[in-house]
This record gives C-alpha cells, structure tokens and sequence, in this order.
C-alpha cells in the first residue's frame, strides 16, 4: 500500500457513523466518567480515565448487534477489538485507546472488548474560505456546524491516514487509502462523506 495518497479528487474524508438497521447505539455517558471533552478532542485522558466503565446501549434504538465503529451521540470515535487491532495497524497515528464494557438495552454484558479510539493530537489544515458552517462563539476558527469542509492538503502532515482538525476535532478524518482498506475488511458502521462535499453535520 502507498505510504501517499493518490492524486485525484476525494482523496480524503470525513469518517462519520450512522445507526444502521439492527444495529446499537450509545447516547449516555456513564456515571463517573470525568474530563468527558477529552476523547472527543484529541487531548489525552491517561489516569483520568477510570477503569471499568460500562457504556449502554440506547434503548431508542432496539438493534443488538454492534459494529465496528459504534454509532454514538457522545462525539467519540467507539470501536470494537477488531477495528482497535486495524487501527494499531495501519493509522499510523498516536491513539489512546480506552477500554470499556457494553451493556444491552437490559443492563447485561454484551461485549467486554470495546474502545474509544482517542486520536491524539490535531492538525491546523482546514481552509476555512472553502469551508462553511457556524462558528463557535469562543472560537470563530471552531465549527458548531458543519454544512462543507475542506482541507488544506498542503498543510496535511504526508504521513497522515487518520487525523483530527483543529476546527472540527470531533469528526475524525480518513485518507483515501485507508478508507479503501476499511472497506476491503469489511468493516460495519462507518459512513465517509468527501471532504468538501456539502453535508450537514453537527460534531
């Protein structure tokens, strides 16, 4: 596999997942979770992250089978062991990953090898005049929503597959190749919209 990506259009995307038919997802923290921003944003949680927490199914949604990437309200990147194991891998990045069981709908152990995958660290290398969406309050180079984004690729570290923005850190970012090999593993859960495509996203 190339350690580049390839010229062309859509080389990279944003790595989103939705709630697919039979699927679970996770709406609530559990109790006891402190520094919650943290894995959301890409700064490291280490001892603060308690062990043996239990994350619950959304009773919203009544599927029981869990995905790869598991769909989520809490702007985390929640994955199971296999992806945890493709993610050490082939990202190539620096990633907490941070341990916690699943619960189902009735409060059971559903699956005890699940993870947040806290990718550490951002990268400035939005355009912002290329990019539309409202600007956070605090910080007018932070989107609240996003209806476009694109990238800078110039300002994209060469090595990067797997990263996070500094405007939106929430929404993790994929490159082509790597998509290409989420896909060819048939990993469940994740949907990839083109960077500068128009969407609709609240991170």
């Amino acid at each position: 596999m190339s350690s580049s990506p390839g010229a062309g259009v859509n080389t990279y995307f944003m790595l989103m997942s939705d709630v697919l038919d039979g699927y679970c997802a996770i709406f609530k923290r559990p109790e006891g979770m402190r520094d919650i921003h943290k894995p959301g944003l890409g700064v490291r949680m280490g001892d603060a992250y308690p062990p043996g927490l239990r994350f619950q199914m959304a009773k919203e949604e009544k599927g029981l089978k869990i995905a790869d990437i598991i769909p989520n309200a809490l702007g985390y990147l929640m994955v199971s062991s296999r992806m945890k194991g493709l993610l050490e891998q082939h990202a190539g990045i620096e990633i907490e990953f941070l341990p916690f069981t699943l619960l189902n709908h009735r409060g059971r152990v559903a699956r005890e090898d699940c993870f947040i995958a806290n990718l550490i660290g951002t990268q400035d290398c939005v355009d912002m005049a290329r990019s539309e969406g409202d600007a956070s309050e605090f910080n007018p180079r932070r989107l609240v929503f996003v209806r476009r984004l694109a990238l800078d690729e110039n300002k994209v570290a060469p090595e990067a597959k797997l990263f996070r923005t500094t405007t939106v850190p929430s929404i993790p970012i994929v490159r082509g190749d790597l998509k290409d090999l989420f896909e060819k593993e048939g990993v469940t859960g994740p949907t990839f919209y083109p960077m500068g495509a128009e969407v609709a996203l609240t991170p």
